[in-house]
């Protein structure tokens, strides 16, 4: 990141930047050896070089910050360049990156800094319970390697027991060796650990996010850094990358930019058919929150970009738990309830229309009035639906957090299975054929009027269906029965 300032008294024009070590360092004024202030230049990077270092170690975050001097025609060509690059049409963000790139060289280094950005409280026991509810976690920052460890180790994504593979690529054709060594060494632990599972000394676990012929190491981590995850994102090496990452329990991604997050979600997305949920407090979260399925804004010191960009906001990490395995689960329970009861409801007042077509030809004529029809859906029948789609709750909220595992159901599709739609559709003939029967042999061979007749069958099966929702009720309040009475009255 960079800005452009003039001196009030002076009236020179600096650049100032800021941004990581690994893209910083790169971008500074090259030093000769022989001119004795290169040789000091060259000392004073290598000091703040281990400074960083020693910062990143202890777990601090750390940037470094550096200047140029712009000469008023050097700032005059960038501007014009800058200003068509800003109105342009087309490519203009690549237009904008070449402007940037323009000016962000020859720098002169000035200084790093290094701040202590503790953890929010209840981050550990969040990730842990999101862990227990078949959720696999990737973290994707901008920190140094070493300060993003430090973190990983502090929030516990990684533990001191794991086995950590460590990708750190100069180049293309080394981070393609590396990854193939890697996933051999990995399938060579997976076989062992099969054949120790056998015996009683090891098992695998498996996690819902993958199939089954994934398997996941519980005692694997992969930490890997921004220049190699450039090189693992091209489409030679990404399959690769992705095969050994989803085998590991934990994955770090270091020195991330911001393209570099939203590619790896929307990887883990396309290649693994998986759903994403992306979380960010910055705005350098924002691309990563857009293209992930779910993305979660943190409202903090960090702006509103994040928040402005997601779906849903909350002030805290913390309350990430609660927003997954409670509302997640409860959604998911009222959702796939309420698909199943829309199709009944529908099937079973349609199915008494069509017994009624054997006793009149087929000619398409009702039973029932079209007042009765009209409002079936519209007055009768919505507003338990409606409570109790919006309002039901299978399970409390304290089991819920107590027991994360819960939350599978939602991703093995336990409430909506293609069986229970048949069973819906079986019991919505049976139930039409009682409601319909019974008025019509009550009636049977009396002089009532066609619409006397149809009445009754309506009348009986809105109380079944009321009936039927009631049943299905997990949770019943005051409201859902007000809703259930004003129906029936």
């Amino acid at each position: 990141m960079s800005v452009v300032v003039r001196h009030p008294l002076t009236d020179e024009i600096n650049v100032y930047t800021k941004g990581a070590d690994s893209v910083v360092m790169d971008l500074l004024l090259p030093c000769s050896s022989d001119d004795p202030r290169g040789k000091h230049q060259k000392k004073i990077r290598s000091k703040t070089q281990n400074y960083l270092n020693l910062y990143a170690v202890d777990g601090l975050r750390t940037l470094c910050i550096a200047k140029r001097v712009l000469s008023k025609e050097e700032y005059g060509c960038w501007l014009k360049s800058h200003l068509e690059a800003e109105s342009s049409i087309e490519n203009r963000e690549e237009l904008l990156f070449q402007s940037a790139l323009r000016l962000e060289k020859n720098l002169h280094l000035l200084g790093a800094t290094g701040i202590e950005d503790r953890l929010q409280d209840g981050v550990p026991e969040t990730i842990a319970s999101l862990r227990k509810a078949g959720l696999q976690i990737w973290v994707l920052t901008g920190d140094k390697q070493e300060t993003a460890v430090n973190i990983a180790y502090a929030c516990k994504l990684l533990d001191h027991d794991e086995e950590i593979i460590t990708l750190n690529a100069e180049s293309p054709e080394t981070c393609a060796v590396l990854l193939e060594q890697c996933l051999q060494c990995v399938e060579s632990k997976f076989s062992n650990n099969t054949i120790d599972g056998a015996t009683g000394n090891m098992t695998v676990g498996f996690t819902p996010l993958y199939p089954p012929s994934s398997p996941v190491l519980s005692s694997l981590g992969l930490v890997i850094d921004g220049r190699t995850l450039a090189y693992a994102l091209e489409p030679t090496l990404e399959d690769k990358f992705l095969a050994l990452a989803k085998r590991c329990r934990s994955v770090l991604c270091c020195r991330s930019t911001p393209l570099q997050k939203s590619m790896v979600v929307k990887l883990v997305r396309d290649k693994l058919k998986a759903m994403t949920l992306a979380i960010g407090d910055g705005a350098n979260d924002v691309s990563m929150i857009q293209v992930a399925d779910v993305g979660v804004g943190i409202s903090g010191q960090e702006g509103m970009q994040a928040v402005m960009a997601s779906d849903f906001a909350i002030p805290r990490f913390r309350h990430l738990e609660k927003l997954l395995l409670v509302h997640g689960h409860w959604c998911y329970s009222r959702l796939a309830n309420m698909v199943l009861y829309f199709f009944y409801k529908n099937a079973m007042f349609v199915a008494l229309l069509f017994w009624y077509q054997f006793y009149c030809g087929f000619s398409g004529s009702s039973m029932i009035d079209q007042w009765y029809l009209i409002f079936f859906n519209l007055f009768f029948s919505s507003l338990p639906q409606l409570v109790t789609g919006v309002l039901d709750k299978d399970v409390p909220a304290e089991v819920l957090i107590a027991v994360p595992q819960l939350y599978k159901s939602g991703q093995n599709m336990e409430e909506y299975q293609p069986h229970m739609f048949w069973m819906n559709m079986i019991d919505a003939m049976y139930q039409s054929l009682v409601c319909f029967f019974i008025p019509y042999f009550t009636y049977y061979d009396s002089e009532v009027d066609i619409f006397s007749w149809g009445t009754p069958i309506t009348t009986i099966a809105l109380f079944t269906i009321i009936l039927h929702l009631a049943i299905e009720t997990k949770t019943w309040v005051r409201l859902f029965s007000t809703g259930h009475l004003a129906s029936s009255v």
